[in-house]
């Protein structure tokens, strides 16, 4: 009896004390041997190190010379890990477990820090300047900004919006004094202001060349002239004329844009324009030759009796000294906001979106003004202008589009001209009159024009 007792006590303490799976293979082992089989040649410690539950960390034993259970107190090896450190706290035993420093591995480490301090490098050599507030110790530049009062409350606005997002870009280094007055190219050419809105009228009295820009059938619509006047060659081709005259412009807004209504044609191509009575605004002499060299029989008219003038009789004066006649009055050119004065049926009516005529508005700046700013103030400036040209576009275009959704749904129908091939007709000599072109038209720049026709 008692060496069965000692035989089962034997073998529990054997049972305890047993080692655990082989670290290689991961397969038990016999209870003789801490090995198994295949890797007998490979000795393990005795003490089968304990992992927690994810085997991320390694627990010595440490065996009670009384007791064969475990010791409370357990000494870590390695660093202590998050689910080790969660088993612990479960299990009652994270205050045996003292705590050390994470060091982790110092190559990583390194690199880490390497990388963090070569991404602050870049993102310093790639930012903007930085907007600091302005203080005594910092030196501001104002800019006067002149905004003729004819322009309208819109203008105004834009140009106030325009002010505000300079001073907040340049964070005050930068600041624009808008004020309302009559904006002239004398004074700015002279200094008397640094930023001016002008009319392209304003503009081609001072220098012809601006007269060029309203010329017949010479944009797609409102996006083209935009795109084309905008554009860095073409602006850098209308400085170059006006850099003796000490004013630069710094971009082209549409205001909007000149269309058809007729009950008579469609106006699509160049031969509907045959002897053709239109009702036109006589704000150029040049568009009224131009059209003529159509076939299109010219009335002038001013721009307020356009819309009573039409379904009216005429008299027309033929260019070539001829016996005046007379005309009935079925087209007549328009502005958006002249389309509900138009007193006929809109179901009979044809509006033709021809955009035949765009007059842009024109920031202009003093160019030593310009260039004395330095470079983040000059592209402070710059996307300011950007800002504008948005701003303002959006609002045109908008107005302009209601109104034409409005006659629209009344009953009038839509018309897109072939306008490439009316400028073709009247440009490139293919008219059926001979068209003496303007001493002002300069064919580099009409063909730079024409070459973002395709882009808008």
């Amino acid at each position: 009896m008692t060496r069965r007792l000692h035989r089962r006590r034997l073998r529990k303490s054997c049972r305890r004390r047993r080692p655990g799976p082989c670290r290689k293979c991961r397969s038990l082992r016999r209870r003789s041997t801490p090995l198994c089989r295949r890797n007998r040649s490979n000795p393990l410690p005795r003490r089968r190190p304990r992992l927690c539950r994810r085997r991320h960390t390694y627990l010595r034993r440490h065996m009670c010379r009384r007791r064969s259970r475990l010791h409370p107190n357990r000494r870590r090896i390695r660093r202590r890990t998050s689910c080790m450190s969660k088993w612990m706290i479960s299990s009652g035993r994270a205050a045996c477990a003292p705590e050390t420093k994470n060091k982790g591995n110092t190559m990583k480490r390194l690199q880490r820090v390497l990388t963090g301090m070569l991404c602050a490098a870049q993102l310093c050599g790639c930012a903007s300047a930085p907007v600091q507030p302005s203080g005594p110790g910092q030196t501001t530049q104002t800019l006067r900004f002149i905004v003729s009062e004819d322009l309208g409350a819109d203008m105004l606005a834009a140009a106030d919006a325009f002010a505000d997002r300079v001073a907040r870009v340049s964070g005050g280094g930068l600041t624009i004094d808008v004020r309302t007055g009559r904006a002239e190219f004398g004074a700015l050419s002279r200094g008397d202001a640094e930023l001016m809105l002008l009319r392209n009228t304003q503009l081609a009295r001072a220098n012809s060349m601006f007269s060029m820009f309203t010329l017949p059938f010479l944009y797609d619509d409102n996006r083209h002239m935009s795109l084309a006047l905008n554009a860095q060659n073409v602006r850098a081709q209308v400085n170059e004329t006006l850099a003796g005259q000490g004013v630069s412009v710094l971009t082209a807004i549409y205001t909007g844009g000149l269309f058809f209504v007729s009950d008579a044609s469609e106006l699509r191509t160049p031969d509907d324009f045959r002897d053709l009575p239109i009702a036109m605004r006589t704000d150029s002499s040049d568009k009224l030759t131009l059209l003529g060299a159509l076939g299109a029989r010219v009335v002038p008219y001013s721009k307020d009796a356009i819309p009573a003038a039409f379904d009216t009789q005429a008299q027309y004066l033929p260019s070539d000294g001829q016996t005046p006649q007379t005309v009935a009055i079925g087209t007549a050119e328009v502005d958006a906001s002249q389309l509900k004065q138009i007193d006929a049926d809109p179901n009979t009516l044809y509006l033709i979106k021809s955009y035949h005529t765009c007059t842009p508005v024109w920031l202009a700046a003093n160019t030593a003004a310009v260039e004395s700013l330095g470079s983040y103030e000059q592209a402070v400036l710059s996307e300011a202008c950007a800002g504008l040209l948005a701003e303002l576009e959006e609002r045109f275009i908008t107005t302009e589009q209601a109104a034409i959704d409005a006659s629209e749904r009344e009953g009038m129908l839509l018309v897109e001209p072939e306008r490439a091939q009316i400028a073709a007709a009247l440009y490139d000599g293919t008219a059926e009159r001979a068209v003496v072109l303007p001493s002002y038209f300069d064919r580099r720049l009409y063909d730079l024009i024409e070459s973002y026709a395709t882009l808008s």
